[in-house]
């Protein structure tokens, strides 16, 4: 029997995500107490941001003429490789761990060669901190902190989106580089909100990914995925002309 994994988190109001865009807004149209048979039915309007909850960054999301959602192939999106590198331990001591080469390296004589194609998923723990961030949420916490923001201090304020600086783990731009040229990976995966470290600035890691053609998936859900052997289907919106799109992703092992 096949195992499966559904490796996203679904999106509701209290998802937790980039403090600087919408969360979910849902307008309820009709609902079955509010109509009456034989047209009784249920139906919502949703309004929200094209990189909330677990979703696919394309190209296009930071490079000029880049490839849209609706342009990503379905040879790169259905049933490729997955590679899922732990860095949890290193990530656990320090929450601006970015991921090296070196760790990819270690990671291959533990458990085999990243194979050619693959989506490559990194596994920081964070995932834990998305649950507690959707407790708070639900809880009541008011402003767009969470535990799984990792706030940093107030008079700290980011150059890059001008909040106090976040600190949550990612993955070093010379890695990923290494990564596209050395294991043709393509796209790279990560349970936090960015690749790109929160404390880091520039956002490098996105331009060394989406700079070479490939896609990003953020906000995974990693837990209990082995290292090597299952296949990974990455499924988001195809909203045409789109730089991001929510994503429901699949991985099986046979």
């Amino acid at each position: 029997m096949a195992k499966h994994w559904d490796c996203g988190w679904a999106l509701d109001e209290s998802s937790p995500s980039w403090p600087t865009v919408c969360a979910l807004h849902r307008t309820v149209i009709r609902a079955p107490e509010t109509t009456e048979p034989p047209g009784a039915r249920n139906k919502q309007a949703f309004e929200l941001n094209g990189g909330t909850g677990t979703h696919v960054d394309a190209p296009s999301h930071f490079i000029a003429g880049g490839r849209n959602i609706d342009q990503l192939h379905l040879s790169e999106l259905v049933d490729i490789p997955l590679a899922v590198v732990d860095v949890s331990a290193a990530c656990k001591e320090n929450p601006d761990h970015q991921a090296t080469r070196d760790e990819f390296i270690a990671d291959e004589e533990r458990h085999g060669g990243i194979l050619p194609g693959s989506l490559v998923c990194v596994r920081t723990g964070w995932s834990a901190r998305h649950r507690e961030a959707e407790q708070m949420l639900r809880a009541g916490t008011p402003g767009p902190w969470t535990p799984y923001h990792g706030k940093g201090p107030e008079e700290d304020v980011h150059p890059d989106y001008k909040l106090p600086r976040m600190h949550f783990p990612g993955v070093a731009a010379a890695a990923a580089e290494w990564l596209v040229q050395s294991r043709q990976m393509v796209g790279l995966g990560v349970d936090t909100l960015s690749p790109d470290a929160g404390a880091s600035e520039g956002f490098k890691t996105h331009h060394a990914v989406l700079g070479a053609d490939r896609y990003i998936v953020e906000n995974l859900n990693l837990e209990g995925l082995p290292a090597r052997g299952a296949r990974v289907t990455v499924a988001p919106v195809a909203l045409r002309g789109a730089p991001e799109a929510p994503a429901r992703v699949f991985a099986t092992l046979a």
